[in-house]
């Protein structure tokens, strides 16, 4: 993503936005080729990464690093992807954090865990639970720009 002090590709968004940029078939648009990766397979990923946060294995931990850059994706599904190569790039050992792992005074194990990683807690809205509804990664002594809290 471009910095927004840089003025025209501030200019170029905003022409795309208000429908003044020139389009083909589908709402096409014709981007500049200075600001495009060639498609390459898996390795034009690696780069738009490498591009966008470099040295992440030396800043990842940096909260202002973090949020001064970003990737946008039209689908979920490429997020997740992009989320999977980006976390393997911080040292240290994978660690999952899970929505839920047991239910509070179930003794006979009727929930199996399986089960318990499918539910989406926004569902519960209202009620006790209130975490993400995704995995949370994270690595050994990484520092990732979040902080989990139990109350």
């Amino acid at each position: 993503m471009q910095s927004i002090h840089d003025h025209e590709f501030a200019q170029l968004l905003m022409r795309i936005g208000d429908g003044n940029e020139p389009a083909k078939e589908d709402d096409m648009v014709k981007m500049p080729t200075e600001i495009i990766i060639p498609w390459e397979g898996e390795s034009s990923i690696k780069k738009l990464i490498q591009h966008t946060f470099p040295q992440l294995e030396n800043h990842g931990w940096d909260a202002s690093y973090m949020v001064e850059r970003a990737i946008l994706t039209p689908k979920n599904c490429d997020a997740d992807m992009l989320n999977d190569m980006i976390i393997n790039n911080f040292p240290g050992d994978e660690h999952i954090l899970l929505s839920f792992d047991e239910v509070e005074g179930d003794s006979h194990n009727l929930y199996q865990q399986e089960y318990l990683h499918t539910i989406a807690p926004g569902q519960t809205a209202g009620k006790r639970a209130f975490l993400p509804r995704i995995k949370l990664k994270t690595t050994d002594g990484a520092g990732l720009p979040f902080v989990l809290i139990r109350k």
